[in-house]
């Protein structure tokens, strides 16, 4: 069946959103039962002609992880950022934080203006991949308060550190990826004197959105 995320219930009638209610146009139904998503929980429903659906049952599913696994992306080039986000969602990301570090290329720096746009890659990761819960997109930070942010486990991404252990404590995590230029020591210093871990990954360079999924992927 298909999957749509509603923005309104009311009556036993769910609700959508313009957008989707072009895919309805598009796909033309008629009576067909679909899944709908609505406050982070499930139901199955009937499609009422032109762009409702009739409340069925709930349904006992929960796709989400069961810890609070969260990222940390930088203002990387837009195309590598979108790619960054998409991933992150589909295997589970459950707050989504950007920074700006040291060796952040300024060009990247218009995160406000492009910022419904990467809303809507959550949005539709979320529908995609059959999330019960959208992710937090986070208005950026700088690296220092991405480093004392009230979260119990931070790794980061290093390719100078010689060790690869990854944490094994996933409850309350962050995980945290460079940008194209790294880190500088004096970031990685800092970050250490946070109690934030230092771990390499591989023995190559990875690109952000790489190294993001390799850790989610480690850590699932």
């Amino acid at each position: 069946m298909y999957k749509f995320f509603a923005n309104k219930l009311e009556d036993g009638i769910f609700y959508f959103s313009d957008e989707i209610q072009k895919h309805f146009k598009v796909l033309r139904f008629n009576k067909e039962n679909i899944i709908v998503n609505y406050e982070n929980k499930f139901y199955e429903c009937q499609f009422v002609f032109p762009n409702s659906a009739k409340l069925v049952k709930e349904l006992d599913i929960n796709n989400e992880l069961d810890y609070k696994l969260c990222v940390a992306i930088p203002l990387i080039k837009q195309n590598h950022f979108e790619i960054a986000l998409q991933k992150a969602v589909e295997l589970g990301a459950y707050e989504i934080y950007v920074f700006q570090s040291q060796y952040v290329d300024k060009s990247n720096l218009n995160f406000d203006s492009k910022k419904q746009r990467y809303e809507k890659i959550i949005f539709e990761a979320c529908q995609q991949s059959f999330r019960n819960y959208i992710p937090r997109l986070h208005d950026p930070i700088s690296f220092s308060e991405l480093c004392v942010l009230d979260i119990k486990n931070k790794v980061l991404a290093y390719e100078n550190k010689k060790n690869n252990e990854l944490i094994k404590d996933c409850q309350d995590a962050l995980i945290i990826v460079g940008p194209e230029g790294g880190f500088s020591q004096q970031e990685i210093d800092y970050a250490i004197s946070c109690n934030v871990q230092v771990v390499s990954l591989t023995k190559t360079i990875l690109r952000a959105e790489t190294a993001l999924i390799y850790m989610l992927s480690k850590l699932n």
